[in-house]
C-alpha cells in the first residue's frame, strides 16, 4: 500500500527529520501497489528490511531462493498456485501481469509462463527481495517478522546464530504466531522484541479492538514486546503504524494516507 506509506513516512518525517527505518516484512501481496512501496522503501537511506514470509514466497517466484525452504522446496509452481490466493494477484498486476496469463499459468504452469508473468519485477526489486534479513538486532532491540520464543533467549546466543543453526525456528520467526497467554508472559529476553505478521485484532479487545464496539487498532505492548501489525492491508478500519522504540510512541494513518492517530 504505497500511498499509505508514503503518508506515513512524511509524518514522520515532520516529527523527526533524522528517524531512521526498520521494516518488520511483508513488502508484497498486501494491496494493490507492491512495485510502489518497494521502490518508496528502496529511496529510504539507511533503511532495513525484514524478511516476511510473504516476501519468502515471493522470493522463491523470482529467484528460485526462499529463507524457509521446508515450506516452499524452491518450487515456483507450487509457491505461485499457494499465494495466487493470498494476494500475489495483486502484486503481479502491479509489474504488469495479465489476468489472463495468470489464469492460464495457474491451469498449466511452466517455467516459460512464469517467467513471463514476473518480466516486469525489476533487477533492483529481486535483489532487495533476495537481501532481506531474517532478524535485525540492536543492542536494546530485536525485530523479527513473526514470532520469537518466549522461553529462548535473545543474547548468548543471539537470534542471528540460533537461525544459523537451526532451520526450524527459521520457520518460526517468519510464519509463526504468538498465542495470546504469551503476550504477558514473562520472557527470558533482555531486550524488546518488536514483530509483525498478526494483525493485532486476532487478539481481540486485547489489541485495542472490538469487533462489536467499533474499537481502534493500535499496537499491543506486551511483556517485552510489541505486535505493530495494526490491519492496514486487510481491514477496511485498518491503520499503517510507526512505532518509535526510544519513546514508547506511535503515529498512524488509515488506508487512504490521513493521519488518524498517535499515541
Amino acid at each position: 500500500m504505497a500511498q499509505p506509506l508514503g503518508s506515513l513516512i512524511d509524518n514522520v518525517a515532520k516529527r523527526d527529520p533524522d528517524a531512521s527505518w526498520i521494516f518488520v516484512g511483508d513488502y508484497v501481496n498486501r494491496g494493490p501497489d507492491s512495485r510502489g512501496v518497494i521502490d518508496l522503501l528502496l529511496k529510504l537511506p539507511d533503511a532495513r528490511f525484514c524478511r516476511g514470509n510473504h516476501d519468502d514466497v515471493f522470493d522463491v517466484l523470482v529467484n528460485s531462493q526462499s529463507y524457509v525452504e521446508q515450506l516452499t522446496h524452491n518450487n515456483r509452481a507450487g509457491a505461485f498456485k499457494w499465494f495466487m490466493e493470498h494476494g500475489l494477484r495483486d502484486t503481479l498486476v502491479s509489474y504488469g501481469a495479465d489476468d489472463a496469463a495468470m489464469r492460464e499459468t495457474f491451469d498449466h504452469p511452466t517455467s516459460a509462463g512464469l517467467d513471463a508473468l514476473i518480466a516486469g519485477v525489476p533487477p533492483s526489486h529481486r535483489k532487495f527481495i533476495r537481501e532481506l534479513q531474517p532478524v535485525i538486532e540492536e543492542p536494546d532491540i530485536f525485530i523479527v517478522h513473526a514470532r520469537w520464543d518466549p522461553s529462548t533467549p535473545d543474547e548468548d546466543p543471539s537470534p542471528t546464530t540460533f537461525l544459523e543453526v537451526d532451520r526450524d525456528l527459521r520457520k518460526i520467526i517468519t510464519w509463526g504466531r504468538f498465542a495470546p497467554e504469551e503476550l504477558d508472559q514473562p520472557k527470558t529476553w533482555r531486550r524488546t522484541g518488536f514483530f509483525g505478521h498478526t494483525p493485532v485484532d486476532f487478539y481481540g479487545a486485547r489489541g485495542g479492538f472490538s469487533p462489536h464496539g467499533g474499537g481502534k487498532l493500535v499496537p499491543i505492548v506486551g511483556e517485552k514486546m510489541v505486535l505493530l501489525d495494526t490491519a492496514a492491508a486487510i481491514s477496511p478500519v485498518g491503520r499503517l503504524t510507526a512505532y518509535c522504540p526510544d519513546t514508547s510512541s506511535y503515529i498512524q494513518v488509515d488506508r487512504q494516507g490521513k493521519l488518524v492517530g498517535n499515541g
